[in-house]
């Protein structure tokens, strides 16, 4: 793939607008081969290059480089492409000069040479010096070769810069061929970016993302073990800790898709979970910052969020391990040394700003820390038992017992507090790579997708539930001068806010699409966070799971009557262990309960909120996420049985129930749908079905109340229109909102298909084996 079939259009032209008339305004001493190749701000011929290393002003080369986007070690980058020939740059270096070469040879090279190996020299008044060398023979870490030359002490001289690539075992007639790759080459300097760039004071975003972190596990959030003392430092000391933020979800995918684009992820994934994709039409918040001009890097160590499902889109530098088990056993340091060249090249000088996205999956399992001693957490030093560092998932899977569970949880849950611990510690050695005056002017962000149950709640790992353990996670904001240090912020947080905070922050547009609000009046102290309940979908394997948060009320709702057929044997597993812990209906206050424990549904004579204030919430956020003609049961006489028949010019495909109590029947008979079902106003609890598929052009509907008709007036269409007799037109059921808003009536029907929602993606054999690397396919 080429680089610019990795951007959209509509955003390369707007950076190459945006790069060239920054070049425009460059002095010499600034150099970026990237932007000079799309500028065509070079000279060609050996002559030029002759020149260059004398007295020639700006960059020549042998031959005409371009520009491709090149792959090594899964690693992808925007890439000047050259012939096997040295390339010289003269210029003035800037102070604190540095240079920044990342380099690697296309594969037609590999497959004659031995070993890439590169030169830079310097020529001056004082005469010639090599100032960086590298090497990397064939069959080494496949990965880009990244160095770093000090040109301080040249600062303010014009000097000469010339680069030597070679491929040792190359036939001298091949040294004309394009073969080596350079991203980036650019000269960065101690200047700051503002006085590089007068006028922009757009910050610098770094946000990092640790899989798997709960937030009662940290030491900002109150927890007994000092697991994130960077981040303590960091960013809690130095920015703001958010109290409560939710996940959207209980896993990395469609969590991840929140983030990306600011809305409820299930408004646009399909199912089943192969399909889960950021659409095209959906723009992520990385493609936002590409069009206002930002380089952009993801290094993310989860390989389920990859280029095929949309995740790499307008990330100009892109990492993600293979789709493989072997990618679990990777650690959070090696993606570090990734990310640590980029943010070198692109933290200072005269470059762009930078978004720079690191995803860390170390507390992800196994719990294989490399702080661990001989499999022994620090945390708990005097463990003897048989648990292992790879155990977790035989355990979730129920292969796995634990033959002292007292024991062997406190040592499991040791053994994941040292991957919070190893993965705070990258955490301190990326801010501590930015050099204080940028990163003054830097964004920085720290959340998670989501937590670990870790057998809070009777079960294992994640994706299940949505109890907190799962859904509410750590975040934080620092940006010196704007956010005050040291506070906390009250109020109910998503993570689908980040996007339209980050946008905000850089001056972009909001997107009217966007579920997610701006958080930067409420971080900036110039007013509260603003009052949205949190909806989170468990949008995994097994019937629907859903909750909200308002304030600090939380409903879930699990949808238990409907009928599901576990595919593989870790389903059976985890369907049989769900039905035996989790009720179809929930209600906590996590003010005086936070870790949920008792549910007031089940105690009649508890104080509690009604369900009827917070039940409209959740339909009506899930009802933005069903497509398909919705049936609705509102409060009827307790006891008493709701029975009728909805008929169709064509059978329907299927129908869902939603909610159903035991005893409640709901069936396609002929060109019908049937239904009876137990009224429950004592509860007032909202229940119904949903029915799939192409009916025809007209409905009729029948229903009685304990034997009697139910008149016309209790049966709502569409936007609450009362229902007449005989046949009425199928658009009579459509509504663009949701109805049960409305006051009235006892059964309701309405139709929301796609209402402007994006097409379902395909299937994707990537995200398929990423799935299973990760155990939750088998």
């Amino acid at each position: 793939m080429t680089w610019s079939e990795r951007i959209p259009l509509r955003v390369l032209a707007s950076l190459a607008l945006a790069l060239l008339a920054g070049c425009g305004s460059r002095s010499s001493s600034h150099f970026d081969l990237g932007e000079q190749v799309r500028a065509k701000r070079f000279s060609v011929g050996a002559a030029a290059v002759a020149a260059g290393k004398e007295s020639h002003p700006g960059l020549a080369f042998t031959r005409s480089p371009s520009l491709e986007r090149i792959e090594v070690g899964r690693e992808s980058r925007p890439a000047v492409i050259t012939s096997v020939e040295p390339w010289v740059w003269r210029g003035k270096v800037p102070p604190g000069g540095r240079l920044h070469l990342g380099v690697q040879a296309l594969p037609l090279g590999w497959q004659v040479a031995q070993a890439l190996e590169v030169t830079v020299e310097v020529q001056a008044d004082a005469g010639r010096e090599v100032v960086a060398v590298g090497r990397r023979p064939k069959g080494d870490d496949p990965r880009w070769l990244d160095l770093e030359a000090d040109l301080s002490p040249w600062a303010g001289e014009e000097i000469g810069l010339t680069v030597r690539p070679a491929l040792v075992g190359l036939l001298a007639e091949d040294r004309s061929t394009p073969l080596i790759a350079w991203s980036p080459a650019r000269l960065s300097s101690t200047e700051t970016r503002q006085q590089a760039r007068p006028g922009d004071e757009r910050p610098n975003v770094l946000f990092i993302l640790i899989d798997t972190m709960r937030a009662d596990h940290l030491t900002p959030y109150g927890y007994k073990r000092d697991t994130s003392p960077e981040i303590a430092r960091w960013l809690a000391a130095q920015g703001t800790t958010v109290e409560t933020a939710y996940s959207q979800a209980p896993w990395t995918l469609p969590s991840l898709a929140a983030i990306m684009s600011g809305r409820y992820p299930g408004e646009f994934l399909g199912d089943p979970v192969e399909t889960f994709a950021l659409p095209k039409d959906v723009p992520s918040i990385a493609e936002r910052f590409a069009l206002a001009g930002y380089a952009t890097a993801g290094f993310i160590g989860n390989p389920t969020l990859h280029e095929g499902n949309g995740f790499a889109r307008g990330f100009g530098t892109f990492y993600t391990p293979a789709p493989d088990p072997i990618s679990m056993n990777l650690h959070g340091g090696g993606l570090t040394d990734r990310a640590l060249p980029w943010l070198s090249a692109h933290s200072q000088g005269a470059g762009r700003p930078f978004f720079l996205y690191v995803h860390y999956i170390d507390p992800h399992d196994p719990y294989d820390s490399p702080e661990l001693k001989n499999g022994v957490s620090a945390f708990d030093p005097d463990y003897h038992g048989k648990i292992g560092v790879d155990w977790i998932h035989g355990i979730y899977t129920g292969r796995l017992q634990l033959s002292d569970p007292a024991r062997d949880l406190a040592h499991i849950a040791a053994l994941y507090d040292s991957e919070i611990h190893y993965a705070d510690a990258q955490v301190g050695r990326l801010l501590a790579a930015i050099p204080p005056e940028v990163l003054a002017n830097t964004l920085v962000v720290v959340t998670a997708d989501h937590g670990e149950e870790l057998l809070d709640h009777g079960g294992w790992k994640h994706g299940q539930t949505l109890y907190d353990e799962q859904i509410h996670v750590p975040l934080f904001f620092r940006w010196d001068g704007k956010i005050p240090a040291g506070k906390r912020l009250p109020g109910v947080v998503r993570l689908l806010d980040i996007a339209p905070t980050l946008a905000a922050a850089i001056g972009a547009k909001a997107d009217p699409a966007w579920d997610g609000v701006d958080l930067l009046p409420a971080l900036e102290g110039r007013g509260a966070v603003p009052r949205k309940p949190a909806f989170a979908q468990h949008l995994s394997s097994g019937p629907l799971r859903v909750a909200t948060i308002v304030d600090r009320i939380k409903r879930i709702r699990f949808n238990r009557s409907e009928a599901f057929k576990p595919e593989n044997e870790l389903q059976e597993h985890l369907w049989t262990l769900d039905l035996g812990r989790m009720p179809a209906e929930e209600l906590f206050d996590l003010a005086a309960d936070p870790r949920e424990r008792k549910n007031l549904i089940a105690d009649p004579a508890a104080d509690r909120p009604p369900l009827s204030s917070i039940d409209p919430i959740l339909s009506a956020q899930l009802d933005e996420q069903l497509r398909g003609l919705r049936v609705a049961v509102r409060p009827c006489p307790a006891g008493a049985r709701l029975g009728g028949s909805i008929a169709f010019d064509r059978a329907p495909e299927n129908v869902l129930s939603l909610f159903l109590a035991p005893g409640d029947r709901v069936e396609i008979v002929g060109a019908a749908v049937r239904f009876d079902l137990l009224c429950e106003s004592s509860a007032r609890r909202t229940k119904g079905f949903l029915i799939h598929g192409e009916t025809g052009a007209s409905v009729s509907i029948t229903a009685q109340i304990g034997g009697k008709p139910l008149p016309g007036a209790e049966i709502r269409l569409g936007g609450g229109a009362p229902y007449g007799i005989g046949p009425i037109a199928a658009s009579a059921l459509e509504a663009r909102r949701f109805p049960l808003a409305a006051p009235g009536g006892v059964l309701w029907l309405w139709r929301r298909d796609d209402l402007g929602r994006p097409a379902a993606s395909a299937a994707s054999e990537e995200t398929e084996k990423s799935l299973r690397a990760l155990g939750y396919i088998q």
